[in-house]
């Protein structure tokens, strides 16, 4: 189970069973074909009671409830099952249109089949594989079963590039947009830790960094994501977009801004090509607090940029490691977002990586983008693997260590240089580098 294929699920789950009749119903069945737990599954997605799910597949193996004799024949009625899952098992399948026809006849009408396939990536043996799909090939498998496809999409994160697809038997009223957004905690419900673990630091708060930049940089196209009550947002003196999925202004943002109430994930892939009309010059990302979500906006807002654009990221420096949990037990919390930096450093090395003592809890320039850079997009999937198996932030993250004073000469003289850089973008990248430079960071390599 690799990352983007449990965040598609969470994906089509979030957008087609949130709100459904199905959610009415005291039970409703489900059937993961070839669900075995390997390196996860599906399962947690649909850890309501209400779901009785069952994993089958060809063998015995961690987490299999049902083994298939024929693996061209589910031994359960004609429509006995609410929702059929699918991940990872197409490619494996010598003549999956035989099984993909046995998943429609055992679908309830009004159900769904959630199916994920690889468009993409290297021959993995298990114990054959055959196949990749693209969006046609679905419609194809449509048209063979007399069902619908509701909706596909083609992931471009590798290596496997997931082809999505929500199939049904008959039509049912749907929504293009999730029906729910993840739940926030409210700090304020929190227990307050001990004095360590609750504590702040920085020389400067952000948002004067932030207001820094505005004025200097005047940016033609700005987007926040992570609105919350406005106080960012409401610094932009051009055209704006503010993203959050609910949020709860106390101040009013210009008349130039326009506030999308939905997730960055949802905001990219249905809004952005007609709401961004110019590339973007300045962003700021201050979403979920997790390292996966970071860099999914850092890597669609790269895609949009303009040159010389600068993002900056909020809450790159936990101030204790209790702050750093992917869990939030703190009210002062950042969640995993500090491990962008020595991701970043390690897969683009092209980029230049600032890091400024701000209040409450640091935040990261980056400059040197590249929207044709593909390397984050073709490697999301092992790149995830790998960083959520770190432990803790490292010594070096906790003690500020390479960090540039927002009130240093240098910091100045870099906002002073983006004032007069106007259209040539790569002044702005050569002031971002000087400024690293001066604090003996290595910017992208170190």
């Amino acid at each position: 189970m690799h990352a983007s294929s449990l965040e598609n699920m969470q994906k089509c789950y979030d957008r087609y069973i949130v709100g459904s009749k199905l959610e009415e119903q005291a039970q409703v069945q489900i059937l993961d074909v070839g669900g075995a737990d390997v390196n996860g599954s599906y399962r947690q997605i649909f850890a309501h009671p209400r779901f009785a799910y069952t994993a089958a597949d060809i063998e015995s193996a961690p987490g299999v409830h049902l083994i298939f004799e024929d693996p061209y024949r589910i031994p359960l009625d004609d429509r006995s099952v609410d929702i059929v899952l699918s991940g990872q098992m197409l490619e494996h399948c010598e003549f999956f249109w035989l099984t993909f026809a046995e998943m429609v006849r055992v679908l309830r009408p009004g159900g769904f089949i959630l199916l994920i396939a690889p468009s993409s990536g290297p021959e993995h043996r298990y114990p054959v594989d055959c196949y990749r799909f693209y969006p046609d090939a679905y419609r194809a498998l449509a048209r063979y079963t007399n069902c619908m496809l509701v909706d596909v999409w083609l992931d471009e994160r590798g290596p496997w590039k997931d082809l999505v697809g929500i199939f049904q038997r008959h039509p049912a009223p749907l929504s293009a947009e999730p029906l729910t957004e993840p739940v926030q905690v409210d700090p304020a419900s929190i227990v307050p830790g001990t004095d360590e673990e609750e504590q702040t630091q920085g020389q400067l708060s952000y948002l004067n960094v932030l207001s820094d930049m505005h004025r200097s940089l005047t940016p033609r196209s700005y987007i926040e994501i992570g609105v919350r009550h406005g106080r960012s947002l409401s610094l932009a003196n051009g055209p704006a977009i503010g993203i959050d999925p609910a949020p709860e202004l106390h101040v009013e943002p210009p008349y130039t801004t326009r506030i999308f109430s939905q997730t960055s994930d949802n905001f990219f892939a249905s809004n952005a090509k007609e709401n961004i009309m110019v590339p973007i010059d300045f962003a700021f990302i201050d979403g979920l607090h997790l390292i996966e979500a970071a860099l999914r906006d850092f890597m669609n807002i790269e895609r949009l940029s303009a040159p010389g654009c600068i993002i900056a990221i909020d809450d790159i420096l936990p101030n204790h490691p209790v702050q750093a949990r992917r869990e939030r037990i703190s009210r002062v919390w950042t969640g995993d977002v500090w491990k962008l930096i020595p991701l970043l450093r390690q897969h683009r090395p092209d980029l230049v990586l600032a890091i400024l003592d701000t209040s409450p809890s640091g935040c990261l320039l980056v400059g040197g983008l590249d929207p044709a850079n593909q390397v984050l997009w073709n490697f999301y999937n092992p790149i995830m693997r790998e960083v959520h198996g770190w432990g803790d932030p490292p010594v070096e993250i906790l003690e500020r260590r390479e960090l540039i004073s927002p009130l240093s000469h240098d910091y100045a003289a870099f906002v002073a240089a983006l004032a007069n850089t106007g259209d040539v973008p790569h002044v702005r990248v050569e002031a971002l580098r000087r400024l690293v430079a001066s604090t003996g960071a290595q910017g992208g390599t170190a």
